[in-house]
């Protein structure tokens, strides 16, 4: 029986090896669909996420987006395309932080501007804000499948109207520094 605990102990701490620990990096690139309509004609873009995550404890990592999207990346019906870039800071806490499997909540605010071609060129300051689940799946030695399932809000506040709302599926991968 003793050697039966003993044998657990060693899996174990092998199995905690590659779940997240404090002072970790992650590095990640993510892209999610962009669907818009202008003058009640449908385009198709992109969003893009590049990310920096730190791990500050086993839990609890904080990191900052560099985001770009195109609405017009796939389709262009509209002749208007929209392009905005900006940085998001975020706060993530993991959930399930295992070998293979890392489930978090994140919370990030930040600012962008946004550029809009409707004949003229129109700079536009942006609000972000994102909330909601994420997960990390290993898929090899320090790489990862990314999936985040945000609450997404891009606010022009030039304008004063929605750049981006509602729910962004997001998926890309995962690097392990």
């Amino acid at each position: 029986m003793r050697n039966f605990f003993f044998i657990i102990a060693f899996i174990l701490s092998f199995s905690v090896l590659a779940q997240n620990q404090k002072a970790e990096m992650i590095l990640s690139v993510v892209l999610s669909p962009y669907p818009t309509t202008t003058y009640n004609e449908d385009d198709f873009g992109a969003l893009g996420l590049a990310s920096f995550e730190f791990f500050v404890s086993n839990k609890v990592s904080l990191s900052g987006s560099f985001f770009t999207s195109n609405n017009t990346l796939i389709k262009n019906n509209s002749g208007v395309t929209i392009h905005s870039y900006g940085f998001v800071p975020s706060i993530h806490y993991y959930f399930i932080n295992k070998e293979k499997l890392n489930v978090f909540a994140q919370a990030g605010y930040g600012f962008g501007f946004e550029d809009q071609t409707q004949g003229c060129i129109e700079n536009s300051a942006l609000t972000i804000y994102n909330i909601g689940p994420g997960a990390h799946y290993r898929i090899g030695d320090k790489l990862y499948l990314k999936l985040l399932l945000p609450y997404f809000n891009a606010r022009n506040i030039t304008l004063n109207v929605d750049a981006a709302d509602g729910i962004a599926v997001f998926l890309g991968l995962g690097f392990k520094l």
